[in-house]
């Protein structure tokens, strides 16, 4: 979650109106009891619970009162409601309060990015979604499956519940996402930040926005940790806290992956330490989004994710006792003291002893943090390479394509979006065993992709037609769907027509038939990819 301006926390409320009383008397004593109820409704609010929240407020029998505006316009941007807090904070008076200046900037940004847009619902998995553009709404049943089974897993490890319904924003582009969520919009370029989680809902750019896609299952999960973490600490977690159990979290809710690892978080901090890119764990800053790079920012992930899981082993009720007593502090080191017995710098010491018994491993230059490129030059060539064998594929030339592919270095073509290439290459020159045998092998490549799987899904499913053999392209169109929705592929479950100039051969197998929600996601990649 990507917390832009934290706020104090009431412990206001523990004191209780009546020891104000004691220091002021009248007007004051009126003012401190219509503050703490407002402080106490802020943070029921950021824990979802509204209805509570509702009832302090209306305990402060002060309907007009400013900050009693502000807080009621709070619950309404939580429920979705952009237009009507918008219109709550338009009077001057209410302006000019300093709590309102975040919460009116965000609600008026909201009510533009939500105007026109589509509401699609799933009453009984409690799930809603709004879509900013129409073409995204064949997203909605993979998000509900998604949503339903993350909500499962991060109960289950976090100890909580979450509100019904649980609501989802799919924008189009990174300016939305900032104005949505109040992330600047230089800090969502220049880490790549997709997905934010806040104002209780999770806001989440379309894989449209992406050449092809990016993990947004997986993003969905992690963003929904947040929520729930917020939610089980009344928003207190540090940021290594809510980071950390994100990306525990983010995988869990399937089952594991053969990218899951690779590489190991504790390679990426080890590399980054050596490049003097790591960072305190409580000197991360506000948001990793914010960081100054997307390296910066993927050492951050993997610092906290190394350091979470090493929490995690310490037994299956760590995290659940650590968020439970982080409800009632915002020191994350007392917390930890009194949950496992040492406190953050003691943890952090340990942890980063352990770092230095791992394993470095040779992290590749796909990744960004090596220095090994092999040079501008070779990298442009090969650049120029895959460029021409893509064009020549698009006009119906495989052979001229190969020609070209054979001249990038072959140890190159462990880089996954090469591979799948030369795979499609193969596979519209009619060299099926040499398409299957660059998409057969997870370990052949350093990075899942979607375009891989999808190639991988299309040679499966044609053997099994052609053959009579068990069919097992699912998993491999499942993993392309969850990175690349869009992909014709991917969507339809069957390779795309390949030339730009030629008809059209006839399918080396029949075009697969689809279930409903699959036929849509098909119609919209078909449609944003120009594809009859």
């Amino acid at each position: 979650m990507n917390r832009i301006s934290p706020k104090k926390r009431p412990f206001y409320a523990l004191i209780g109106v009546g020891a104000f009383a004691l220091f002021a008397g009248g007007q004051d004593v009126r003012a401190a009891e219509i503050n703490t109820r407002v402080l106490v409704a802020e943070e029921l609010t950021r824990s979802f619970e509204y209805d509570a929240a509702s009832r302090e407020l209306d305990l402060a029998g002060a309907p007009d009162d400013p900050d009693v505006v502000v807080e009621r316009a709070r619950i309404e941007l939580h429920k979705g409601n952009c237009d009507s807090a918008a219109a709550m904070l338009m009077r001057p008076a209410i302006a000019k309060v300093e709590r309102a200046e975040e919460v009116s900037g965000i609600a008026k940004g909201c009510a533009r990015a939500t105007a026109a847009t589509i509401l699609e619902k799933d009453d009984t998995a409690g799930v809603e979604v709004r879509f900013q553009d129409e073409n995204d709404r064949a997203l909605f049943p993979g998000m509900v499956d998604t949503v339903v089974k993350a909500r499962e897993a991060i109960s289950r490890d976090l100890g909580t519940d979450f509100p019904r319904p649980t609501r989802i924003v799919v924008v189009r582009d990174s300016l939305t996402l900032s104005v949505m969520t109040g992330l600047p919009y230089s800090a969502a370029q220049t880490t790549g930040t997709v997905a934010v989680a806040k104002w209780g809902r999770v806001t989440m750019i379309s894989p449209r926005a992406g050449h092809h896609g990016y993990p947004w299952k997986d993003t969905l999960a992690h963003e929904l940790t947040h929520l729930a973490v917020t939610r089980i600490t009344h928003d207190h977690a540090p940021l290594w806290l809510q980071e950390g159990l994100a990306k525990h979290e983010e995988s869990r809710w399937r089952p594991a992956g053969p990218f899951d690892e690779k590489p190991t978080p504790e390679a990426i901090v080890l590399r980054g330490i050596e490049k003097k890119l790591d960072l305190p764990l409580d000197k991360l800053g506000m948001s990793l989004a914010m960081l100054p790079s997307p390296e910066a920012a993927m050492v951050a992930y993997s610092e906290v994710t190394s350091f979470v899981r090493r929490l995690d082993a310490q037994g299956p009720d760590t995290l659940k006792k650590l968020l439970a007593e982080m409800a009632h502090t915002t020191d994350a080191s007392q917390a930890l003291q009194k949950t496992t017995g040492q406190d953050l710098a003691a943890w952090d010491k340990a942890w980063r002893t352990w770092l230095t018994e791992q394993p470095k491993g040779q992290l590749p230059s796909y990744f960004g943090l090596n220095d090994d490129h092999g040079g501008e030059k070779d990298l442009a060539q090969t650049r120029d390479h895959a460029r021409l064998a893509e064009l020549l594929l698009e006009r119906n030339h495989p052979d001229a394509a190969l020609i070209e592919l054979a001249k990038i270095k072959e140890e190159t073509f462990a880089v996954p979006e090469l591979r799948a290439l030369r795979a499609r290459v193969f596979l519209a020159a009619d060299k099926k065993d040499q398409a299957l045998a660059d998409v057969n092998d997870p370990k052949d490549v350093i990075a899942g992709y979607g375009p891989w799987w999808a190639v991988r899904g299309v040679i499966q499913r044609g053997a099994a037609t052609q053959g009579g053999a068990l069919d097992t392209s699912e998993p491999s169109f499942a993993e392309a769907v969850a990175q690349d929705p869009f992909g014709v592929m991917s969507a339809c479950r069957t390779a795309p027509p390949s030339s730009l100039s030629a008809p059209e051969p006839a399918p080396a197998s029949p075009a697969p038939i689809l279930d409903p929600s699959t036929e849509a996601l098909c119609q919209a990649a078909r449609l944003w990819n120009f594809v009859p």
